[in-house]
């Protein structure tokens, strides 16, 4: 008789959870209002790209929190960001964390 060794499947360590990429998570959106380009910054003409992430409560699907990953580069851009991105919605089901790109750019923002 042969003998075969397999591979254990890795370990997760706890709190470690699983994050959708934007490509992914678009399929998972049902509701996804835009930042607002607040009045000073666009007067300014301050411009600037950043990634959030979305905390999302698998059950319901209801963005629970949003922090900036790595931030646009300015306070007022970054708070217009959280702000919307707490109101998302997914479907049930989505992974608990949600990697969003943004760049705020004169004509609005984009992700």
């Amino acid at each position: 008789m042969i003998k075969t060794q397999r591979t254990p499947a890795p370990i997760r360590p706890s709190g470690q959870t699983r994050l959708a990429a934007v490509g992914n998570a678009k399929a998972f959106v049902l509701s996804a209002p835009r930042p607002d380009y607040p009045y000073e910054a666009r007067s300014r003409h301050i411009t600037g790209s950043g990634v959030a992430v979305i905390s999302v409560d698998p059950n319901s699907g209801l963005a629970v929190d949003a922090m900036m990953e790595q931030s646009i580069g300015n306070p007022i851009l970054d708070n217009s960001t959280i702000s919307a991105f707490r109101r998302w919605r997914f479907k049930p089901g989505t992974p608990a964390r949600v990697r969003i790109p943004i760049t705020f750019v004169l004509t609005g923002a984009q992700y």
